[in-house]
């Protein structure tokens, strides 16, 4: 009689790194971090090439070795000869997510905070730079005379800041700078660190406000709150998120002074936005929906 050939568990297939590897990769795109992942020759296990400068560790076998038993994670490193760079194997599902846990998802964060601040930011009309660290982050407003930063300060309640400063000399853009730097700190309800780079013919001052994470988050709650000059701005934003960034939203005849905004989208945006609105609506009654 011939036996059934064995069969794998589910569990067992589940708890394969490889089939955890999207999830591996999605996560190093959201963190923004640099590193090839490929299936080992098993075909249970993962390589992970670290070619990012965001490693915690050195670009060491020993360091990379010390890391992942100080973070607990079942996994080995090893050093490939061709191009010199620590390449993590990663035996199971578990040890992947431990690895994202641990090395990816502090940067998955803070890139998701400095983004929303940067969005606010946008939807005044403020354009930023923002770096960003697994702790804190650097925002930059770049603009003669520091007019970014007054308007900033304008958003935050203080209209007033730099009317009776010479902003066009370096004593008045450093009183400035001292200025909202209490009045950042007075917003997200601890202190903050700012600097300021003076400006020339070539290049405009920048002012760089040092936030924690916590801190960026308290100041974009704060922006979500001030009233938007162009509402049509920040309703364009989302829908580019959510339908895709072709959706246009203007006003009738594109007269700026109009109290009222047209959307434009494309008939699939429409279904994709109507299921944004109401999941449980059966899109097979809307194949036929049209937009302007």
């Amino acid at each position: 009689m011939t036996a059934n050939p064995p069969t794998v568990s589910e569990p067992a297939t589940v708890g394969r790194a490889a089939a955890v590897k999207q999830q591996l990769e999605d996560a190093l795109a959201e963190a923004d971090f640099l590193a090839p992942v490929e299936t080992a020759d098993d075909g249970a296990s993962l390589h992970i090439a670290l070619y990012s400068s965001k490693c915690p560790f050195a670009d060491s076998v020993e360091e990379a070795t010390k890391w992942l038993h100080q973070a607990g994670i079942d996994a080995t490193a090893a050093l490939d000869a061709e191009f010199s760079r620590v390449v993590l194997t990663l035996p199971s599902a578990e040890s992947v997510r431990m690895l994202i846990a641990a090395l990816l998802q502090p940067w998955i964060t803070a890139r998701t905070t400095a983004a929303a601040l940067a969005d606010v930011l946008a939807d005044h009309g403020l354009h930023s730079t923002i770096d960003v660290g697994t702790t804190s982050l650097s925002l930059v407003l770049a603009d003669d005379e520091l007019e970014s930063s007054v308007l900033l300060a304008r958003l935050l309640g203080a209209p007033d800041i730099g009317t009776d400063l010479p902003r066009h000399r370096r004593r008045g853009i450093r009183r400035l700078t001292e200025r909202i730097q209490w009045l950042i700190t007075g917003v997200v309800g601890s202190p903050v660190s700012t600097e300021v780079e003076h400006g020339c013919v070539h290049e405009a001052d920048r002012l760089t406000i040092e936030l924690t994470l916590e801190q960026a988050r308290r100041l974009t709650q704060r922006l979500l709150l001030a009233e938007v000059a162009d509402p049509s701005a920040r309703l364009q934003r989302l829908l580019g998120k959510t339908v895709g960034a072709d959706a246009y939203v203007g006003t009738p005849g594109h007269e700026p002074e109009s109290d009222r905004c047209t959307i434009s989208l494309r008939p699939e945006q429409a279904r994709r936005l109507t299921h944004r609105l109401d999941p449980s609506l059966d899109l097979t009654a809307v194949r036929g929906l049209t937009a302007h």
